[in-house]
């Protein structure tokens, strides 16, 4: 019974932390908003997005992308993302998160919690 319970409490964490984490395959050209309540729709449902997050951004495509960070209508940071490469971007409260790309490609995006 120990063990049944355990192994129930291990998938729900894993779901927790998989349900935070979205492909995305972007058309050329495209500029799209992930994260926060900019033009356009979200790629993704960041669930901290109240509170300040973490994004793990993974670029799973053959082309570099580009990563815009807003607050209020402003750029903050801007991040080129070259191919099979990793990064973290923090969003604190009411941050905005774009993709920018002129070429295909495909990208990983997770949330955490901002610690």
């Amino acid at each position: 019974m120990k063990k049944f319970i355990l192994i129930v409490v291990i998938m729900l964490v894993f779901q927790i932390d998989t349900n935070a984490q979205e492909v995305l395959e972007l058309d050329p050209g495209q500029s799209m908003c992930i994260s926060g309540k900019g033009k356009g729709q979200d790629g993704a449902i960041n669930p901290f997005m109240e509170t300040g997050s973490v994004a793990i951004v993974k670029n799973l495509g053959e082309n570099q992308f580009s990563i815009r960070v807003e607050y209020e209508g402003k750029v903050k940071e801007k991040i080129r993302l070259d191919p099979s490469r990793i990064t973290r971007v923090i969003l604190p409260k009411s941050h905005v998160m774009y993709f920018d790309n002129k070429l295909k490609t495909k990208t990983e995006v997770s949330f955490r919690a901002l610690q």
